[in-house]
C-alpha cells in the first residue's frame, strides 16, 4: 500500500499516523489555572528531547479551534508536570481525557490527590510513580490546526521509593508497569519485557 498524506483527508491521515506510531508513552499532563483550578489531561504525542538540560515534549490540537485548558493554564503559569501513568491509573487517566468546563477540576472528579509542586505553580498526582516538574522552555506553533508543541525542562522528579536503583541509577522496569496508548481506544500494557545488549561500538569494519 502507497499513502501519499497531500492527497488524503486529514482525519484519515490522524488515524493512519496514530496507528503507525506505537506504542507511544503517555505524558499525564497537571497544570493550574490563573484562578487556581488545576487540570490533568494525557497526551500521547509525547517525548524526551534531551538530557542536558533533562527536557521532555509534547503537543497539543486543539478542538473547536480553541487551544486546550492544558495550553492556556501552561502559558499562564509557564509550569507543568509529566505523571506517568501505570496499571492501577488507566481508568482514571482515561477519566481525564474526556472534554470538560475549564472550571473543572479534574483531580476532584477523579479521586487524585493532588500535591503542590516542590519547583512549580502546577500540582502534582500524588499516585503516580512517576512525576517530573517542568518550566516552559518553549512553546511552538506546529502544522494548520496549529498544534502547539510544549518544550519543558524537568526542574524536579518524583519517584516511587521501589522504583529507583541508587546504585545503578535505574528506574526498573518491571516493577512500574507503565501503560501505553495505541490506535483508537486501544492501549498496551508493558509487561512483557526482553533485553538486547548493543553491538560493539566503534566498529572499524
Amino acid at each position: 500500500m502507497q499513502i501519499d498524506p497531500e492527497i488524503v483527508e486529514k482525519q484519515a491521515i490522524y488515524k493512519l499516523l496514530i496507528g503507525c506510531v506505537v506504542p507511544r508513552p503517555i505524558a499525564w499532563v497537571s497544570s493550574i489555572d490563573a484562578t487556581g483550578i488545576a487540570n490533568v489531561a494525557p497526551f500521547s504525542f509525547f517525548m524526551a528531547v534531551c538530557n542536558d538540560p533533562p527536557t521532555l515534549a509534547f503537543s497539543s490540537g486543539r478542538r473547536e479551534g480553541s487551544k486546550k485548558d492544558t495550553i492556556r493554564n501552561i502559558e499562564y503559569s509557564h509550569d507543568f508536570v509529566v505523571n506517568i501513568v501505570d496499571d492501577a491509573l488507566a481508568e482514571q487517566m482515561n477519566l481525564t481525557s474526556g472534554e470538560y468546563p475549564p472550571d473543572v477540576d479534574e483531580f476532584a472528579i477523579t479521586g487524585l490527590t493532588a500535591a503542590a509542586g516542590v519547583k512549580v505553580k502546577a500540582p502534582r498526582v500524588v499516585e503516580a510513580p512517576i512525576s517530573m516538574e517542568c518550566r516552559v522552555t518553549q512553546i511552538l506553533p506546529v502544522g494548520h490546526g496549529p498544534h502547539s508543541l510544549v518544550l519543558g525542562e524537568i526542574v524536579h522528579f518524583h519517584i516511587r521509593d521501589d522504583l529507583y536503583n541508587p546504585s545503578t541509577g535505574r528506574i526498573d522496569m518491571h516493577a512500574l508497569h507503565p501503560v501505553g496508548r495505541l490506535a483508537g481506544n486501544l492501549y498496551t500494557h508493558v509487561h512483557d519485557i526482553f533485553e538486547m545488549k548493543r553491538p560493539v561500538e566503534n566498529y572499524a569494519g
